[in-house]
């Protein structure tokens, strides 16, 4: 092992995942460490870089920046089975005898300790073809298959792409979630035209709800990436999607917000931008004061990390087409997650055409100042 090339995979912030690009995509066995370098996983591999990206999938964002440190590869190009096969069982033997115990992702599944995440796959099933044989040759017939969809699986994503090859950040990032957690669900590719013509549109007016990746459980629609990944962060999506296949109720709990009073005073920065090189976010922020009594306003925007995206290239977008924002105010109370993001995208009717992707978070003063206590 003491051959073997280090590496550090970094964690795509706006995504979630593991960026595996600098590893070697040859075969050759790697042994994975956590944050506190402890060997977690010993492969081999036809394609190192491939199973370590695997790897990252299904153990899933909330615990693959700290299980997934450092990537130890010694590549064999050329080398057949049984000489890889012999690596790996000498560096498992080499680590035992200097003291270490059998890495978790090594021991059998139902060992104590044993984490079977290692050796789990990402979700190949293919995504629905909602045209079938006859295909969609109308919005209206699109409306219907959208429907009908939505009725017939208790858990079923809206994406761009399909499972095992998402299109967009956003989409890789729910399908990483929905792994994560391991209930079967079913996946619809709003790109693919052949297939699945007109249902982008046609879902994004079914919900009334602007962007995709969406989310429906038990035929109600949960959201997009944002509120998922809040839901995923608190365990309620697991909750809910659970209960779904088991053919309980798909709601959430609600939060508690006794006890948090908001005097109406702002609780962080309110970000009114106001330059005229900057139009988009300028009319965003202006358009969400005109329509907020805010608290909290951040408004980031993260173009330049998707330069040359191709949805954005799509819509003829080259600058100002990735946002992430944060509203704080009082007009949340009360109301889902769903009907708090729906009421912002009614606010920013008029600037939503000008953007491509939008990372909402949505909070009431109680719930900061909950936090703050």
């Amino acid at each position: 092992m003491e051959a073997a090339e280090p590496y550090s995979p970094q964690i795509d912030q706006m995504t979630g995942e593991l960026e595996v690009n600098d590893l070697p995509n040859d075969m050759g066995v790697y042994a994975v460490y956590d944050v506190a370098d402890k060997l977690q996983y010993i492969g081999l591999s036809r394609d190192i870089r491939k199973s370590v990206g695997g790897h990252g999938q299904a153990i899933g964002i909330a615990e693959v920046e700290s299980l997934v440190c450092t990537v130890k590869c010694l590549v064999l190009p050329g080398q057949g089975k049984e000489a890889l096969k012999g690596t790996w069982e000498r560096w498992i033997k080499d680590h035992m005898e200097a003291g270490g115990e059998i890495p978790p992702g090594n021991l059998p599944e139902n060992a104590p300790g044993a984490d079977p995440r290692w050796r789990n796959k990402k979700q190949t099933k293919p995504a629905l073809d909602l045209g079938g044989a006859k295909g969609i040759t109308t919005p209206q017939e699109a409306m219907m298959a959208v429907e009908k969809a939505i009725k017939g699986n208790p858990v079923l994503l809206f994406m761009k792409g399909s499972p095992a090859m998402p299109q967009c950040g956003f989409s890789a990032k729910t399908i990483g979630m929905l792994g994560q957690i391991g209930v079967p669900f079913e996946a619809v590719n709003v790109l693919d035209e052949e297939a699945n013509k007109g249902v982008r549109d046609a879902v994004k007016e079914f919900g009334q709800w602007p962007t995709i990746p969406q989310l429906y459980v038990n035929g109600e629609l949960v959201g997009g990436c944002d509120i998922i990944t809040e839901l995923h962060e608190s365990g309620d999506l697991a909750a809910q999607l659970r209960a779904a296949v088991n053919g309980g109720s798909s709601q959430s709990k609600e939060s508690d917000e006794s006890g948090a009073e908001d005097d109406g005073n702002p609780l962080g920065p309110i970000d009114i931008i106001t330059d005229e090189r900057r139009p988009t976010a300028s009319l965003m922020s202006r358009t969400l004061d005109e329509n907020f009594s805010l608290r909290m306003l951040l408004i980031q925007d993260d173009s330049a990390a998707h330069e040359g995206d191709a949805g954005a290239l799509e819509m003829g977008l080259t600058s100002e087409s990735h946002f992430r924002v944060e509203i704080v105010a009082p007009e949340f109370d009360g109301m889902s997650p769903v009907q708090r993001q729906k009421k912002v995208f009614e606010a920013l009717s008029e600037v939503m055409p000008k953007v491509h992707a939008l990372s909402l978070v949505t909070k009431t003063p109680a719930e900061v100042l909950q936090v703050a206590r």
